[in-house]
């Protein structure tokens, strides 16, 4: 009942909410509206709630069947899909297009993306773009002025993409795909894990997925504080308010030296020294980038 029921969750929430809205704004040639503030955050919040509770239930029966060893095997998918679906795909390779690999390859990073739960590459690159030209401004869609929790769980304002931040990311039929069943493809890779095993579903999907969203959320936060709240350092003077931050750093296992990136955008590492540890910067020299 459950799993009949996640999957027509997931075909209702795609028809929904995923299809982008047409354009309304007088630019409408130039823009592309998608109802952030209303639907992306709507759907994400029933992924997120179902993640959530699935995640609850298998640490219940992992820990009464005293099968420690699911923490492991959690660890070791909260890695890889923190590591390379978020860091290395979602951000350095398709948002800032910060190296270039083969087409297999490619597939592999587009895949781990899926496993994140924050969007497609469409979706999430798009207003990471947005972010970096609008940084800390009213339309910066991170920006903790409007409060850090809203921020956190990802309450903003409507946003308008321009067009052109969101065409690199359809061009193609898997990408174009990827976009448009999005939530069909994860309510149905869900379904599958758990008709195999709850404890599946959590520790190898739903657990990582609700730390991607977490570290992404501190990468949002903790670097643009201010005031006493302000946390960690800058190395480069640059418009917006962006700091390296060792606590989003760990959060978001490696993408914390925020000042750096946002004085470097296009480029694939960025920890400067030996302490700024950066584990994207290593899976992409000695596994993903083209030599």
């Amino acid at each position: 009942v459950v799993t009949a029921g996640i999957l027509l969750g997931g075909e209702y929430l795609a028809a929904r909410y995923l299809v982008t809205r047409p354009p309304t704004t007088p630019n409408a040639k130039r823009t592309l509206v998608i109802g952030v503030a209303q639907a992306v955050i709507q759907k994400f919040k029933i992924l997120h709630i179902v993640n959530h509770v699935v995640s609850g239930v298998a640490l219940y029966y992992a820990l009464a069947s005293e099968q420690y060893y699911w923490f492991a095997v959690g660890l070791i998918c909260f890695l890889w899909t923190g590591i390379v679906g978020v860091n290395v795909a979602l951000h350095r390779f398709y948002s800032h297009q910060a190296f270039k690999t083969t087409k297999f390859k490619e597939n592999i990073l587009l895949f781990s993306s899926v496993l994140t739960s924050l969007g497609s590459p469409a979706m999430w690159c798009s207003v990471h773009r947005l972010h970096h030209i609008t940084s800390d401004t009213d339309r910066d869609p991170h920006n903790p002025k409007r409060g850090a929790l809203k921020t956190w769980f990802a309450i903003w304002p409507p946003l308008v993409i321009p067009k052109r931040f969101v065409t690199p990311f359809i061009k193609t039929p898997l990408m174009k795909f990827v976009h448009n069943h999005y939530f069909v493809l994860n309510f149905c890779i869900l379904a599958v894990l758990l008709l195999i095993d709850i404890r599946l579903a959590g520790f190898v999907y739903a657990l990582p997925a609700i730390g991607c969203f977490h570290g992404a959320a501190a990468i949002g936060v903790l670097p643009h504080l201010q005031g006493k709240w302000q946390l960690g350092y800058r190395r480069y003077n640059v418009n917006d308010l962006s700091h390296n931050n060792w606590l989003a750093a760990i959060l978001s296992l490696g993408e914390g030296w925020h000042n750096n990136h946002h004085a470097n955008p296009g480029r694939w590492w960025q920890g400067e020294t030996w302490w700024e540890i950066d584990p994207p910067a290593f899976m992409i020299k000695h596994f993903f980038m083209n030599k």
